[in-house]
């Protein structure tokens, strides 16, 4: 198939914008008719691309804004970001829906704590939750906590102390709140929490949280290989084929991981990979059809859109970057 390279026009001085380049190849073979969604950023903004138009997402003078995660649910479209100020290294979460930006350093701290991280976000039915990290202003001392929010409204889940270095994920099922994410005491403990619960799980590092109707496991590694678990059922797998899981997606009640090189279903190899596009960044199933972000380079590198395997859309770094993936029927 012919490759499509991305030149896509930017003009200033608007909030959002469309443009008409080939991102997502319509003749590429899928099984019905779909919206495919690419988030990342282009030319130092923040955006998103739905099948054949780019939309850049205001910054609010934020700057280097960066679009790491696109959720799209009930007809809206929710992307989760990054930037950085205009006089401070400091960073800023942003969050766009249907392209509105909220600062969520400014909408979620208070007057005695600040948000320093949001790590993650779910969409379920109606309600938005995120997860992160708050540092309290006024004391002698580092104090940070771990939190959550529903709809803007805010539950601690642990008071760290200290800062902790990871990135927890979260997921909700029939109000239900489940974060991966570590414990701290005497040791550092690797688990999750759910409703502010926490369960150790030993020798583990959990990469992220992965639904199956309203089931909800937990992934990453555990004992020297992949590992994930069935929290709602407690059922524990070992997958000893990669080091580590980066990623989980069901569909039909079939299981979908990856370890960045490859893709495998219900334990068997899937997707081999394309070396020459690198490593997968992001994955997405439906109608058995396989959608893949991968990025190769080492000084550089290029972004790759594939769809079964055939190159659909490319990026080089020096015009920016595809994060994040979500596909949709029509």
């Amino acid at each position: 198939m012919k490759k499509i390279l991305l030149t896509l026009m930017v003009f200033t001085g608007l909030l959002q914008i469309s443009c008409s380049e080939d991102l997502v190849d319509t003749d590429t073979p899928t099984n019905n008719s779909v919206d495919v969604y690419v988030a990342g950023q282009k030319n130092s903004q923040a955006c998103y691309w739905k099948n054949n138009q780019l939309v850049l997402l205001d910054s609010g003078g934020i700057t280097a804004p960066t679009a790491n995660k696109i959720i799209v649910a009930n007809n809206d479209v929710y992307v989760l970001g990054i930037g950085v100020g205009t006089t401070t290294t400091e960073t800023f979460p942003m969050f766009w829906k249907n392209g509105v930006l909220t600062n969520l350093k400014t909408s979620l701290s208070t007057d005695g704590e600040e948000v320093m991280a949001i790590t993650d976000f779910e969409v379920a039915g109606n309600d938005v939750y995120f997860v992160g990290y708050t540092k309290r202003r006024i004391i002698t001392f580092e104090d940070y906590s771990l939190a959550y929010w529903k709809n803007g409204v805010k539950t601690v889940v642990r008071d760290y102390g200290a800062y902790v270095q990871n990135y927890p994920k979260i997921k909700a099922v029939n109000n239900t709140v489940y974060i991966a994410a570590s414990n701290t005491g005497a040791l550092t403990l690797n688990g999750y929490y759910t409703n502010n619960v926490f369960t150790e799980i030993p020798f583990a590092t959990l990469t992220g949280l992965a639904k199956n109707n309203n089931e909800v496991y937990a992934y990453g590694t555990a004992n020297s290989g992949g590992y994930y678990k069935n929290i709602t059922t407690g059922t524990e797998t070992s997958f000893p084929a990669v080091a580590a899981i980066s990623s989980m997606f069901f569909e039909n009640n079939n299981v979908y991981l990856t370890d960045v090189a490859s893709i495998y279903k219900n334990g068997v190899l899937h997707d081999a990979g394309q070396p020459q596009l690198g490593g997968i960044m992001d994955f997405k199933i439906l109608n058995n059809n396989t959608y893949k972000i991968t990025q190769v380079g080492i000084d550089s590198y290029i972004s790759y859109l594939t769809i079964n395997g055939v190159e659909a859309a490319e990026l080089p770094d020096s015009q920016g970057t595809f994060l994040s993936l979500f596909v949709v029927q029509n």
